[in-house]
């Protein structure tokens, strides 16, 4: 049921996670006594370029940064991202590096070293940087390092601590649905449908709340509920919808094939 982990669009924006807003004028910075605090805001404008793709006047702000703070960090994290996007990998792993042995509890540098070697490395150490960051009460992407930290824990087989992790992520927010699609398939694949069935519920709740349609994944995941539980019409609609909406999917060509 793990070979293709679950996942429901959650891609983490180092934007989202440093709180960086594009509209903030550089002017009212640049006088600023305090070297940290005008990098930080230098990071911040960086990170609202690369999610732009303006890739020139990230590099600009970042460099900025590194000029008035090199021993920040989070100078160091958004230059570890910055080379992401460039395709540098080496260079990634250089900058994350020296934000890691400037403060190895930094959790910014954690979340994103871990998903980078969970993702790009498949390396289970991923599981502990994501875990460090997964803690810090004080970190503003917590659910989303949780989430991550579930998704890893899974690769590495340990089902009853990527539960935790998903659980914990869904308590910070309710509608986590990379958490609650996967907690059902954690306990599907245990053989415990009643609590399959109820994360299930609160999956298909969030999406109605939130006007968001179902992806293949979690059509599939309906379905294989639905015959575990005997549901021969709830099966069939599953299935109904993965032809119409996903025809050229893997999810309906294993539905035919299971047919």
């Amino acid at each position: 049921m793990f070979n293709k982990i679950i996942k429901i669009a959650c891609v983490a924006t180092f934007a989202l996670l440093l709180n960086a807003c594009v509209s903030i004028t550089e002017s009212r910075y640049s006088k600023n006594a305090n070297p940290e605090k005008a990098a930080e805001t230098y990071v911040a404008l960086a990170v609202g370029y690369l999610s732009q793709g303006n890739m020139i006047l990230a590099r600009q702000k970042l460099d900025r940064a590194l000029e008035l703070a090199p021993e920040n960090p989070s100078v160091h994290s958004a230059l570890a991202m910055y080379w992401l996007e460039r395709g540098e990998i080496k260079l990634a792993e250089q900058e994350f590096t020296a934000a890691l042995n400037l403060d190895g509890q930094h959790s910014p540098s954690n979340y994103h070293y871990g998903v980078y070697l969970m993702r790009h490395k498949q390396d289970k150490t991923a599981c502990d940087y994501l875990s460090i960051a997964a803690k810090d009460v004080d970190y503003s992407a917590r659910v989303l390092a949780n989430e991550n930290l579930g998704l890893c824990l899974v690769k590495q087989g340990d089902l009853t601590n990527a539960s935790n992790a998903f659980e914990k992520a869904w308590v910070l927010d309710g509608d986590s649905t990379v958490s609650s699609l996967n907690l059902t398939a954690i306990y599907l694949q245990r053989k415990r449908v009643r609590l399959a069935n109820r994360w299930f519920k609160r999956f298909e709740q969030t999406l109605a709340d939130n006007k968001v349609p179902h992806t293949a994944a979690s059509l599939s995941m309906g379905l294989q509920l639905a015959r575990v539980q005997g549901d021969k019409n709830a099966a069939h609609s599953y299935g109904f919808k993965l032809k119409k909406r996903f025809p050229k999917s893997a999810e309906y060509k294993s539905y035919l094939s299971n047919n």
